[in-house]
This record gives structure tokens, C-alpha cells and sequence, in this order.
């Protein structure tokens, strides 16, 4: 009654002698302004909950009211932020979505999509028994706290500490919670320990210009640290000696879950079957494509080994361990001069931090990793960590890891793909967008896509100093291919653990070691192997379609705008807002 009343109102507010159909637009205009407030009051209720239950997760978004504050890891905490989120979902379905302007329509598609998300992990999981690593999180909600600088230092340092001196009641949670988890997980989580214990005293220089002055505050510091070391040290032996025996959990998420993910999380109409037969035809066609660059390279060596001798010839050159994040901002510069001259993407301005990864995360992310903003900050600094090996290393040992990880070639490859035209530029358009929801949500699919589609622009545009670049890109190709294989085949049980290690060890030459890593980072998180993948081909395929369309109007430039600005919306989303926004663009043009 009360809308109903209010559309009246503004209605009376028109000219009288408005046409019929003027009226009806009107009355669909004010009824979709009507429903977008109403869809942004709901999605404010969704983020208290969030800050409400999950405060790591809320400084995450850049909600930092509870930063404070750990996540309770308890049943009890699950159930209410379950039943809090049931009740948002509901609010959200008494919305009518039909008036809503098309971008908003997205919108609340894509919201409905991270509460159903969210709901199913929190409800089918069963993460507070099996995840090991999950209890260890509060680690790095510490180390982005105190190092991130999006408010001032000293209430992020109070707000780490306060948080630190909370992990060992964590760790002792995790004792009572954890009950028979995959042994990859314990295994992985007990080396995470390690590191971490040989990495505390990295958090004292963290919080040295917040204890300076103070006696007191820096023993407090002292004292989180020694106990934080003595906690994460019981945790280690506890998972060694209590769980590790009966760690008999299955890390693979199932056809189901794999399938709800695919459906619900990325928005895609491709059941778990189709996806490994689609990305087992992706293998064998980037195969075949690295196999002819091998070739192209060195027809007689291929011929003689294969295209994994033409690997084994890549030049290795590269930096001293010293220069080696020297070398990542050299080349992060000549990457935004070579890209500002050429025009074809626009220029982020946003600061990017490079620093050396912490110790505790080495067992846990890419050795190269993009860190992205928090989205709702005003304040949005990028970083990219460099996981560098020790200086301690012997001579011939360090020399191999530089040249495994830092030749002067994958330093190239890995700036495209993480800083420009990749993932750093890519964030700072995403960021930036109007909608709130947009910003928060994560939608890897686009994300990881456009980063690979970075490294091809990068050499469709000459950034490339080494023609074995091109090999190197297509190898990385390849990797992605085989891990979208492993990431649907192990999942779904089409592959058990020993066949996807297998997979690796027999298709791309990995040490035993190097297979089991892949498959453990790809066990974490299902789907999420597959989409740089299937990103790619949604950024070729949209790409190709306008310039077809547009033939010689068109511009790579403003293709590579519009889809950065679209924000963290699924592919097909993507896709259908495009072609939207192009239909309006040649209307406004006739």
C-alpha cells in the first residue's frame, strides 16, 4: 500500500497532458528507482551481517568497524549467520526485479547468487570439521590489518594486536572442531605451521613504529608473539600427532557441489560432465599449440625431445635474489609507458606495493600473488608478493630456485598477467564501479580470464622483449588447460588423487612433488582451477564479436574500457551487458 500511495504521488507530480504511453514509462521508471533503494537497503543489512559474524571477511570487503574482532569458529555462530542470511535472501525475493533498469537487474541477480553461495558453504561444507588451514586464516587478517594502508597505522596496529592475542583461543577451537579431514589438508596445514613459527619475529617490524614510544605496548607485542609461537606450535603437534593418523577426508568437493558452483557461483549453464570434456578437448588443443611453437623454435631439438627439451632450452638468465623485486617495478614502469603509448587499455591510478611474500602464506598462495584493495576502502592499495627463497639457501640450490621461478622471461610474463594490462589494471576498474555489490562480489571466472588475456595483448602489442616469450605463454596456456582437466575430473571423482597426480607427472613432466602441490592448491577450491581458462575465451569471444560488428569503427580501447568497467559480474553477465550497452550505442548513433 505504502508503494502503491508513493507511486501515486509522483505520478500526480507529472504533466498532465503526458501520453499514455509517456505515463506508463514513468510509472515503470519511478517503480525501478523504487526497488533499486530497496535492493541497496538489503544488501546494507547483508554487510552488517557480515561485519556482525565474520569480521575477518568484513576487512576483507573494507568493512573495518570489527577489526578488532576474530571470526568465532563454532556451530553456534554458524547456525545464527545461517539463519540471518535466510532471512536476507527472503527480503531480497520480495523485491520485484521487473522494473528494475537493466544493469540493476544484474545486480540483484548477481546478489541473490553470493547469498545462495554463502549459505551453501556455511551449511554443506562442513568446514569447521575439515579444514585444517581454516583456523590458521587469522594469520594473514593480522598481517592485512597492521600492513595495509587504508586508515591510520596506529588503530590498525591496535586492531592486529587485539586481534593476535586472539588466534591461541582459535587454535585451541580448532582442537575441539576438527574430526577426520583429507590428509592433504593436515599435511599442508602442518607445514604452514612450521613457516609460521619460523616467521613470527617477522610481525615485529609491522608493529615497531606502533610500540616506539611506548615500553608497554611493545611488551604486549612480545607477549602476543611468544604466545602466538607456543600456540601455533601445539596446533603443529596436535595435527601431527592426533590427526594426521585418522586424517582419512575426502578433499574432493563431489559432482554435486561441483555442479552447484558452476551453476550458482559462476552463472554457467554447463553441467559437471560437460565441463571436463570441454576442458580435456581445451588440453588437447593447447597441446597441439605448444607443440607446433616448439617446433617453430627448434624444429631439429623438437624432433630429438619433444617439446619439453625445447622448455628445458628456455634461457634461465635472471636477477640476483637482491634484485629480484627490483627488477618486478622495472618492469611494472615499462609496462604502463609501453601500454600508455599504444593506447589500448586505460591507465590505473592506483598505487601497487611490491614486497616479499610472508613466510606464512608461502604454503598457501602462487609464488607470485596479486593482492587486490579492499573494495569498499576509499583509501585502495595494491600489493604483489614476491615469495623469494631464503639468502641461507647453498650457492647451486638458490641459483636453480631464481632460475626455476625469475628468469628475465616469466618476470615479463608474470608483470602482463599480474600488474598491467592484468590483474592490477583489472582491479582498479572493478573497485571503482558504482554498484557496491559489484565491488564486493568475487567472480573469478572474469577476473582470472582477463589476466591471461593480458598476457596475449601484451604480445599482440609488442611488449615482449624475447621471442621464447610466445613459447612461454602458450606453455602457461597448457598449465591452465591441464589443471581445468584435474580441477573438474578430481572434484567430480572422475579422477581420483593418485590419477590427477598422475596427470601432471605424465603430461607436463612434474617432479612428483610439483604434481601433489597442484593438485593440493586446486583441492582447495573447487571450479576455481577452470576459470582462467574459460575467462579467456569469454574476453576472445566478446572481443571478436564487437570487432566483427563494428569492422573498421572499431576500438580496442574502448572494447577494453567498457568490459573492465563492468566490475565482478559472471561471464554471462558480462556478455548480455556488453551487447546491451552496444545496441544503445548505435540507437544513440542513428
Amino acid at each position: 500500500m505504502k508503494k502503491a500511495a508513493f507511486l501515486s504521488f509522483c505520478l500526480l507530480l507529472l504533466p498532465r497532458a503526458l501520453p499514455a504511453y509517456e505515463g506508463e514509462l514513468a510509472t515503470h521508471e519511478v517503480e525501478g528507482a523504487l526497488e533499486k533503494t530497496r535492493l541497496g537497503e538489503v544488501f546494507g543489512q547483508y554487510l552488517a551481517t557480515i561485519q556482525m559474524y565474520d569480521p575477518e571477511r568484513a576487512t576483507q570487503l573494507g568493512i573495518h568497524e570489527a577489526d578488532a574482532l576474530l571470526t568465532k569458529r563454532n556451530q553456534e555462530r554458524v547456525n545464527i549467520q545461517l539463519e540471518a542470511l535466510r532471512k536476507i535472501r527472503s527480503k531480497l525475493h520480495e523485491i520485484d526485479s521487473g522494473p528494475l533498469y537493466p544493469s540493476d537487474a544484474i545486480d540483484y541477480a548477481l546478489f541473490d547468487r553470493m547469498l545462495e553461495t554463502d549459505i551453501y558453504n556455511l551449511e554443506k561444507t562442513n568446514f569447521l570439521a575439515l579444514r585444517p588451514h581454516y583456523y590458521l586464516e587469522p594469520l594473514r587478517s593480522v598481517f592485512d590489518v597492521v600492513s595495509r594502508d587504508y586508515k591510520d597505522y596506529n588503530l590498525r596496529a591496535a586492531a592486529a594486536l587485539s586481534r593476535m592475542k586472539q588466534i591461541p583461543d582459535v587454535l585451541l577451537q580448532a582442537e575441539r572442531n576438527l574430526a577426520s579431514p583429507p590428509r592433504i589438508w593436515v599435511e599442508n596445514s602442518i607445514r604452514q605451521c612450521d613457516h609460521a613459527i619460523r616467521t613470527v619475529p617477522d610481525f615485529v617490524p609491522l608493529f615497531r613504529g606502533y610500540t616506539l614510544y611506548d615500553p608497554l605496548l611493545k611488551s604486549q607485542v612480545d607477549d602476543a608473539l611468544e604466545k602466538l609461537k607456543v600456540a601455533l606450535t601445539r596446533y603443529r603437534d596436535f595435527l601431527r600427532n592426533e590427526v594426521l593418523s585418522s586424517a582419512d577426508g575426502d578433499p574432493a568437493a563431489g559432482e554435486y557441489s561441483y555442479g552447484f558452483y558452476l551453476e550458482r557461483w559462476h552463472g554457467l549453464s554447463m553441467t559437471p560432465g560437460k565441463a571436463y570434456r570441454t576442458f580435456k578437448g581445451a588440453f588437447k588443443r593447447s597441446l597441439a599449440e605448444l607443440k607446433k611453437e616448439a617446433f617453430n623454435i627448434d624444429p631439429v631439438l623438437y624432433k630429438k625431445r619433444g617439446w619439453r627439451g625445447v622448455l628445458e632450452k628456455l634461457p634461465r638468465e635472471h636477477p640476483d635474489l637482491k634484485d629480484v623485486i627490483r627488477i618486478f617495478r622495472e618492469e611494472s614502469e615499462r609496462a604502463h609507458q609501453h601500454f600508455d603509448e599504444f593506447k589500448v587499455v586505460p591507465y590505473p591510478q592506483q598505487r601497487l606495493v611490491m614486497k616479499d611474500m610472508p613466510g606464512f602464506l608461502a604454503p598457501v598462495l602462487p609464488y607470485v600473488y596479486f593482492a587486490e584493495p579492499f573494495p569498499l576502502d576509499d583509501n585502495r592499495v595494491s600489493e604483489l608478493y614476491v615469495s623469494l627463497p631464503p639468502q641461507s639457501l647453498p650457492a647451486p640450490r638458490l641459483d636453480a630456485v631464481l632460475k626455476t621461478g625469475f628468469s628475465y622471461v616469466q618476470i615479463e610474463l608474470l608483470t602482463a598477467y599480474a600488474v598491467l594490462p592484468g590483474l592490477h589494471l583489472r582491479s582498479y576498474e572493478a573497485v571503482n564501479n558504482a554498484s557496491r555489490i559489484r565491488r564486493v562480489s568475487s567472480q573469478p571466472i572474469l577476473s582470472n580470464g582477463w589476466a591471461c588475456y593480458a598476457e596475449l595483448l601484451a604480445e599482440e602489442m609488442g611488449f615482449y622483449s624475447s621471442y621464447w616469450s610466445r613459447f612461454m605463454r602458450i606453455y602457461l596456456k597448457t598449465l591452465r588447460a591441464a589443471r581445468s582437466v584435474v580441477d573438474a575430473g578430481f572434484h567430480t571423482g572422475r579422477m581420483d588423487y593418485a590419477e590427477s597426480v598422475r596427470f601432471f607427472e605424465e603430461n607436463l613432466g612434474f617432479s612428483r612433488g610439483q604434481a601433489e602441490q597442484e593438485v593440493l592448491r586446486l583441492s582447495f577450491a573447487p571450479t576455481e582451477g577452470m576459470t582462467h581458462l574459460l575467462g579467456m575465451d569469454y574476453v576472445l569471444e566478446m572481443r571478436d564479436y564487437f570487432r566483427t560488428t563494428e569492422q573498421k569503427h572499431f576500438d580496442l580501447r574502448n572494447f577494453h574500457t567498457y568490459f573492465l568497467r563492468l566490475g565482478n559480474v559472471t561471464a554471462e553477465s558480462a556478455r548480455e551487458e556488453m551487447r546491451r550497452r552496444k545496441k544503445e550505442q548505435e540507437k544513440m548513433v542513428r
